[in-house]
């Protein structure tokens, strides 16, 4: 499963312990390029505006406005604890955990624990007290008040043994501090402005025609796409090169596809090794060497050799994409080569599971998907990334599935969350899956209704009373650098598909999702694709 832990230097000692235990059961921090440095479209704009100025503007304005906030948030004497489930002696409530599905289920259980104790309560996991929340309101202020100026990202334990082994200096992801401010800042002017896309669109189309190319041959024979997360993982790659190469991707296209589908079977792996090591303490895996460890290393190692090798010959084409656009803006050639490679890495996975949710949702609405194609068929890319259903498409998909269904903080200090004292102490955990699927926010909660999104006149949403209650992309400072890359990718992806495509599903309603680092299918997703007469 896939929990963002993102913790605050300022003040706050943590035992290495704690660290490597909670990694055992709940870990993986990943950008989400398509999700987590995770990867938010439900901002509005105010929102957007004051964390795009918050990262832009000068320190010593940031740190006057942050400390009032301290002055205003932290200065209680409330004391009114969060509520706990009953446990018993030794085992505490563990075996109510592993009774229900043990991590792979971890998402039902914390929703099933708000319904019985309430928006904020708090359980101990492991070793760890955490404070679990599902609140719209307290979501944004714990991500726009409390997380601080400079959120510090929590390493899974594997990787971050891998690093300090290997000595490697990583990219944005695995950044804190005034290093990760002073990149944040540039990459953001690049990416997640209103007029970013216009870097990105061209890539993405032409990789959405090529997967829609790919997947004729198997419409016409009437079969099932096979390896589909395969395929969606190259998809994601191949969009993410030609994004960071620009114009002259066409020149090297055929070296790089070859790569991507290199890549996209090691990255595969290593996400199935993460996940295995994040349910044992890695540091015995590692002194065990135990064949799981032994092969993380191996496949660790390839990639980022291939990786490290594969980018400085993408600096030297000296083309006109996102990685040239670093370089312009004084990014050097050492940084921006780590920047981009966990960019790769970052890339494969969540845009690929995200696409599969969100396929496979689509396969149950066929009257929708008739909708769509004759509202896009004649549209130009530019329109379709503008088209409130589609966009709804993914939103929903997002809603129901996020890729992170766990959003994690540390606070700097004591504050009060939902009326109840937490102490720094206790890990913040926000539960994305229980508030994106809570029927005071979304009407029908547990349905596919891309049409809530569509605004009314008044410029709220049709099917949604609070959009905070669904953060796929997380939210403030620290949101997902990737979030525009993201929302374009699957948006032409996923109208290439439908002008060219009915989209079914042969095992529809047997698939369900649990938590393995991210959310993810229950078992592959077959597939079915009909070639639409037009």
């Amino acid at each position: 499963m896939h929990w963002v832990v993102r913790r605050i230097p300022r003040g706050i000692s943590r035992s290495a312990n704690h660290r490597g235990e909670f990694n055992v059961l709940f870990s993986k921090q990943r950008g989400t390029l398509g999700c987590s440095d995770p990867r938010t479209f439900v901002l509005d704009e105010k929102d957007t505006a004051r964390s795009s100025r918050n990262l832009v503007g000068q320190n010593a304005t940031r740190s006057f406005a942050f400390s009032r906030t301290f002055a205003r948030d932290f200065g209680t004497s409330a004391r009114k604890e969060p509520p706990e489930p009953r446990g018993i002696p030794f085992f505490g409530t563990m075996l109510s955990l592993v009774m229900a599905g043990g991590a792979k289920k971890l998402h039902e259980y914390v929703d099933r624990r708000h319904r019985e104790l309430g928006p904020v309560f708090r359980e101990k996991i492991g070793p760890l007290w955490i404070v679990f929340v599902n609140s719209p309101d307290e979501f944004r202020r714990i991500f726009l008040r409390l997380e601080g100026p400079t959120p510090q990202n929590f390493v899974p334990e594997a990787w971050r043994l891998y690093n300090e082994m290997r000595a490697q200096r990583r990219g944005l992801l695995f950044m804190n501090g005034d290093e990760w401010l002073h990149f944040r800042r540039i990459l953001n002017k690049m990416m997640l402005l209103p007029d970013s896309t216009k870097l990105m669109c061209a890539p993405c189309q032409e990789a959405a025609e090529n997967l829609a190319r790919k997947w004729t041959d198997h419409s016409l024979a009437g079969s099932t796409v096979p390896n589909l997360e395969s395929q969606l993982y190259r998809w994601s790659i191949e969009t993410m090169l030609a994004t960071l190469i620009g114009s002259r991707w066409r020149d090297c296209e055929r070296q790089m596809r070859s790569e991507a589908e290199h890549l996209a079977l090691m990255l595969h792996r290593i996400f199935e090794y993460s996940a295995t090591l994040s349910m044992m303490p890695a540091k015995l895996a590692m002194r065990l060497r135990l064949p799981v460890w032994t092969k993380f290393v191996r496949t660790a190692d390839t990639i980022l050799a291939r990786l490290h090798s594969l980018v400085p010959e993408m600096i030297r084409l000296d083309s006109d994409g996102l990685l040239q656009m670093m370089m312009n803006n004084g990014i050097r050639d050492d940084d921006a080569v780590r920047i981009v490679v966990d960019f790769i890495i970052a890339a494969s996975d969540t845009t690929a599971i995200s696409m599969q949710w969100a396929l496979l949702l689509l396969s149950g609405r066929p009257e929708l998907q008739d909708q769509l194609f004759y509202d896009i068929k004649d549209l130009p890319p530019e329109e379709i990334l503008q088209h409130p259903l589609l966009k709804g498409v993914w939103r929903e998909a997002l809603r129901l599935h996020p890729i992170a269904p766990f959003l994690s903080r540390y606070l700097l200090a004591d504050a009060t969350i939902g009326d109840y004292f937490v102490s720094k102490e206790n890990l913040i955990v926000m539960s994305i899956y229980s508030s994106g699927r809570d029927g005071n926010d979304f009407p029908v909660p547990n349905e596919f209704q891309p049409e809530r999104w569509i605004r009314t006149k008044d410029g709220s949403y049709q099917g949604v009373k609070n959009s905070y209650a669904t953060l796929p992309f997380a939210m403030g400072v620290r949101s997902c650098i990737g979030r525009k890359l993201a929302e374009t990718q699957m948006s032409l992806t996923l109208a290439q598909l439908i002008k060219n495509f009915k989209i079914e599903c042969e095992n529809r309603d047997s698939v369900k999702m649990i938590l393995h680092l991210v959310s993810v299918p229950s078992k592959p997703i077959q597939l079915k694709l009909i070639g639409r007469e037009v």
